[in-house]
């Protein structure tokens, strides 16, 4: 598995059209791509924190791939074609990916899988 971080750098005043591409993308990408394990483009939540990086010109785009084969087939995709087009007018220094895989020796498991594991209580369970 590998996670791909997409940086996307939006002209002010055009984050709300570059979303209304997303929309149009993310549907297709989700119900297109069996590869694809996550895609969920996000926006900073601002909660006043000193150490808090915010940049209100930008969308941060998670993504879980099953591969790197699923991915690279992604980016050739007809409706990823279309969407690069269509964001094309809102990019300001366009898009940054970074692509990661776990780190060595590091297991990494979600919350919701260990539950469904039996791993750990669920919060709505509580302690008996």
């Amino acid at each position: 598995m590998i996670r791909v971080f997409a940086n996307v750098s939006i002209r002010a005043g055009c984050l709300q059209q570059a979303l209304d591409c997303y929309r149009f993308l993310v549907p297709a990408v989700l119900s297109r791509e069996a590869g694809c394990l996550e895609y969920a483009p996000l926006v900073d939540l601002d909660l006043g924190l000193q150490n808090q990086d915010r940049d209100e010109a930008s969308i941060l785009v998670s993504e879980r791939w099953q591969s790197v084969a699923d991915f690279k087939a992604h980016l050739a995709m007809d409706h990823c074609v279309i969407f690069r087009g269509m964001i094309a007018p809102y990019l300001s220094r366009g898009i940054r990916i970074r692509v990661m895989q776990e780190a060595a020796g590091v297991t990494c498991v979600s919350v919701d899988v260990l539950h469904k594991m039996g791993g750990i209580a669920s919060p709505d369970q509580g302690e008996e």
